[in-house]
C-alpha cells in the first residue's frame, strides 16, 4: 500500500510540474510580449492574419480567460497553426517526435554498451594504470561543451575520413515513402503514427531494407555524439559500485568456493552492480532527449530537437511553444518512471515508504 501511495504522490507531483511548465511558457509566450498576436502570427503576417489569430485564441481578452483557452487548447491539442510550415502544429509534432525518440533510444543503449564495460574495467584494478587512463578519458570528454563534441565527430568521420553521412536521417535518394505499417482490424488498416515516423524501425517493419540501412548509417554519428554527452557518470556509477559488491560477503564466499573470477564477476557483482544504473536509465533517456537540439541541428537529423531550433530562428512561436512542452513533459515523465524503477527494484526503498 505505501508503494502504491509514494507513486500516486509522484505522480500527482509531476502533473503539478507539467502544469506549472504550462504556465510559466503561457506567461513568457502570451502575457510578456507586447503584442502577442503578432507573435503567434508571424513576423511577416498582415493585420488581417493577426486580427483572425485573435480571435481564435482570444488574445484581447484578460489573462485568466487566455490561461484557460490555453490549457484547453493543449489537453485537446488545439496547439494552432504554425506560420513558418503552414501547417497544424500537432502534424509537425507527429513527424518530428518520433525521430528523436528512436535516436535518444539508440543513444542510450550506445552509452550503456560503452559506459559499462568500461566501469566494469575501472573496478578491477582500482587506482591502476586502465582505471587512471578510463578516468581521464571521460573527465576529458565531459569538460568539451556538447556542440564541441558533435563538431569533432562530423569533422573526423564525415569529411576527413569519409565513413559515414554528414546529415539527414536517411538518403535524399532513399526517401522514405509514406507510412505503410498498421493493423488490420476487421477490413481497415489502423496506423500507429508512433511507429511510422520512427525511420529506421518503419523501414524495417515494411521490408524497405535499403531505407533500414541507409537510416541505420545516418543515425550513427547522430547517436555517438549524443552517447557521448556526459560521458562517464554510468563508468563512475558502475565502478564505485561493483567495488562495494567485490569487497560483500557473499562475492568472498563465492570465491571461496572456488568459482571463476569471471563467474563471479559477471553473475555475482555485475548483476548487482547494475541495479541503480537501471533505475536511472530513464533519467538519463531524459538527459538525451534534452541534448538532441544540439546534436540535431549540427546534423540536419529533423527531430523535435531540430524543429525547436528552426522555430526559435524563424520566431515560429505555436511550434516552439508546443515543442518545448513537449520536451518538458518527456522529461518529467522521465524522471517519474525512474522513482518508480527505484521503487519496485530495490526492497530497501520500498520498506523505507
Amino acid at each position: 500500500m505505501n508503494t502504491w501511495r509514494f507513486v500516486v504522490k509522484r505522480a500527482a507531483e509531476s502533473f503539478l510540474v507539467i502544469l506549472a511548465a504550462l504556465v510559466l511558457v503561457f506567461y513568457l509566450a502570451n502575457v510578456a510580449a507586447p503584442n502577442p498576436a503578432s507573435v503567434w502570427a508571424g513576423p511577416d503576417a498582415s493585420p488581417e492574419q493577426i486580427q483572425v489569430v485573435t480571435e481564435l485564441y482570444h488574445l484581447d481578452s484578460p489573462w485568466y480567460v487566455q490561461l484557460y483557452y490555453y490549457l484547453g487548447n493543449f489537453f485537446t491539442g488545439k496547439w494552432g497553426i504554425s506560420p513558418l510550415y503552414q501547417t497544424p502544429v500537432i502534424s509537425l509534432i507527429e513527424e518530428y517526435l518520433p525521430v528523436t525518440l528512436e535516436l535518444a533510444v539508440i543513444a542510450l543503449v550506445l552509452k550503456l554498451l560503452l559506459e559499462i564495460p568500461l566501469g566494469v574495467i575501472s573496478s578491477l584494478r582500482p587506482g591502476g594504470k586502465t582505471d587512471n587512463g578510463i578516468r581521464l578519458v571521460y573527465t576529458v570528454t565531459r569538460s568539451f561543451p556538447p556542440f564541441m563534441v558533435a563538431l569533432v565527430l562530423l569533422l573526423a568521420l564525415s569529411y576527413y575520413l569519409h565513413l559515414l553521412p554528414s546529415a539527414y536521417y536517411v538518403s535524399p535518394t532513399l526517401a522514405l515513402r509514406e507510412p505503410q505499417f498498421g493493423f488490420d482490424i476487421g477490413g481497415h488498416i489502423y496506423h500507429v503514427w508512433l511507429i511510422d515516423n520512427m525511420p529506421i524501425l518503419n523501414a524495417l517493419l515494411v521490408g524497405d531494407y535499403g531505407a533500414f540501412l541507409s537510416a541505420l548509417v545516418h543515425v550513427i554519428l547522430p547517436a555517438l555524439a549524443l552517447a557521448l554527452f556526459g560521458f562517464g557518470g554510468i563508468v563512475r556509477l558502475i565502478r564505485n559500485s561493483m567495488l562495494d559488491v567485490l569487497n560483500s560477503d557473499f562475492v568472498k564466499t563465492a570465491r571461496a568456493k572456488g568459482l571463476r573470477e569471471r563467474v563471479v564477476i559477471v553473475r555475482h557483482a555485475l548483476r548487482n552492480s547494475l541495479l541503480p544504473t537501471i533505475t536511472i536509465a530513464s533519467i538519463i533517456f531524459a538527459g538525451l532527449m534534452q541534448g538532441s537540439l544540439v546534436v540535431e541541428t549540427i546534423f540536419n537529423y529533423y527531430g523535435i530537437g531540430y524543429l525547436v531550433a528552426q522555430s526559435l530562428l524563424n520566431f515560429d512561436t505555436p511550434t516552439l511553444i508546443a515543442s518545448t512542452v513537449i520536451v518538458t513533459v518527456i522529461v518529467v515523465l522521465s524522471n517519474l518512471v525512474a522513482d518508480i524503477l527505484y521503487t519496485v527494484a530495490d526492497p530497501r526503498v520500498r520498506e523505507s515508504l
